[in-house]
């Protein structure tokens, strides 16, 4: 009845060493996963990353009403939703980071009450630089810096 009781033995040590083992198949092999990810240059697939983007701010400052008409690039996925942008509304937009590519979202408002009022705007990121674009214009005018866009009624003497 003694040696039943016991935990000591060959048994145990064997059961150390499988439990030891057991761990160092598992730290090898996500070591080895993460540096793979890490070194795929001979690879089809890049590695994962973190997705980064900057922020860009659209103000109305107008008395019109405008509606997007157009969105493309590389906005933030799943991209912004169509939207109305009210006098005295903002809007924020996502436009994709890549260190060492230009990233490139494309907006045009249009006004709800004039189809010849509109503004086409091109968001750039280059690294961390950013800037806006404004490609067209008409019956507008505006005011801006690298992140923000002010939208406003043309004055008219």
């Amino acid at each position: 009845m003694k040696g039943n009781a016991s935990i000591s033995g060959r048994g145990w040590s064997i059961g150390v060493l499988l439990v030891l083992f057991i761990l160092v198949v598992i730290v090898t092999r996500i070591f080895n996963d993460s540096s793979q990810l890490e070194s795929s240059q001979n690879s089809d697939s890049p590695p994962i990353s973190i997705a980064e983007f900057n922020y860009f701010y659209i103000y109305n400052q107008s008395d019109s009403t405008f509606e997007t008409t157009r969105l493309l690039g590389d906005f933030e996925p799943p991209g912004p939703p169509i939207h109305v942008l009210n006098p005295g509304q903002n809007y924020t937009y996502r436009v994709a980071i890549k260190n060492t590519d230009y990233r490139n979202a494309y907006v045009r408002y249009t006004s709800t009450s004039s189809n010849s009022v509109y503004i086409d705007i091109t968001l750039r990121t280059y690294g961390s630089d950013r800037v806006i674009l404004v490609t067209a214009i008409q019956g507008l005018t505006y005011s801006q810096n690298a992140e923000k866009l002010y939208i406003r009624n043309r004055y008219e003497p």
